[in-house]
């Protein structure tokens, strides 16, 4: 089997060998329409960017623990590191705080899977900044990719209205004053779903706890019992720490899912499939997210400005956890 080369890649392109060795060093010369069709050649070929990207790099700045990570961190992480592969280039994990010193090899740019503050942040890290999920700001070297949580909970409660529900409600484990502040805005969008149903006052549908996030398992099956006997007919869960509390508080109340309460949960990786029965989730399309941060980035690094965030669409997995309404079930459990 023939050796693919960055001739190869030039001839396939339609550009100079030059220009190839460029673009796998994110040379800064290189218009974007360029650099997507040699990176599309290369990859056609089967070229090993790897090998050719020299000492370019791009830091992922971690904020959590290995041990602490959820769904959603492994998640991206995930995600990110194949993207990076896709593209040739080299991750240099940074697994810690912004106020201690780290010597890394030398990055181009940086995706921040944590939450810093930003400004410092933008001053530990004076080069282009993509923060994944994080908020919206005005300072000139970064700018995030979100994901559209207000479109997300939407979907959760357009789909549970298809389904005859119209007793809704929304359990987070933060306090409503969070949930206000949250750059995703997925609470905004669950009232504006809600208020599209005609519901009166969507806010009293809200299931919150203390602004720690460490509501115990009986303040969750406390919760969910009182409102279940108010009439709830149907659950959206937006915290994947949650899933698991509340999954054993419907067993202890022996409430059958779907067919007493239909849930929703904000996707659990590699938890919400496989609990009995399997939730339907509202998902983060993880390679997506990725793809867009890397294209910032790039962008960033080209044009030597920021441009305008960017936002990712989730999606509905349909699973069993979702039924019809069933009214001769509506209010028996206490």
């Amino acid at each position: 089997m023939k050796l693919v080369n960055g001739r190869d890649v030039a001839k396939a392109a339609g550009v100079s060998q030059s220009t190839v060795s460029r673009v796998m060093n994110a040379d800064i010369r290189i218009s974007s329409d360029t650099r997507r069709k040699v990176l599309a050649a290369a990859r056609e070929l089967g070229y090993d960017m790897r090998s050719a990207a020299g000492g370019w790099s791009v830091g992922v700045l971690i904020g959590y623990r290995p041990d602490d990570a959820n769904g959603y961190y492994t998640g991206i992480f995930s995600a990110v590191f194949q993207e990076l592969e896709r593209r040739g280039l080299r991750m240099e994990p940074i697994w810690r705080t912004l106020s201690t010193e780290t010597e890394v090899r030398p990055i181009r740019g940086l995706l921040v899977l944590s939450h810093p503050p930003p400004e410092k942040l933008a001053a530990a890290y004076p080069l282009p900044v993509v923060w994944l999920n994080g908020p919206s700001n005005h300072l000139h070297n970064i700018c995030s990719v979100n994901q559209d949580s207000y479109k997300g909970s939407e979907m959760a409660v357009r789909h549970l209205a298809q389904l005859g529900h119209r007793d809704i409600r929304y359990i987070s484990l933060e306090s409503i004053e969070q949930e206000k502040r949250k750059v995703t805005r997925r609470w905004h969008g669950f009232l504006n779903a809600m208020r599209e149903l005609g519901c009166p006052d969507p806010e009293q549908q809200g299931i919150f706890f203390s602004s720690t996030g460490k509501a115990s398992q009986e303040q969750v099956t406390e919760a969910i019992r009182q409102a279940v006997r108010q009439g709830c007919t149907a659950l959206i869960c937006v915290n994947s720490q949650y899933t698991l509390k509340v999954n054993a508080a419907l067993h202890s109340l022996g409430i059958r899912v779907p067919e007493e309460l239909s849930v929703v949960d904000w996707e659990f990786e590699g938890v919400s499939e496989c609990l009995d029965p399997p939730r339907t989730t509202i998902a983060t399309d993880y390679p997506k997210l990725a793809e867009e941060a890397m294209d910032l980035l790039c962008e960033m690094i080209e044009q030597h400005e920021t441009p305008p965030d960017r936002m990712v669409m989730p999606h509905l997995i349909l699973r069993q956890s979702t039924a019809a309404v069933n009214h001769s079930e509506k209010g028996k459990k206490q």
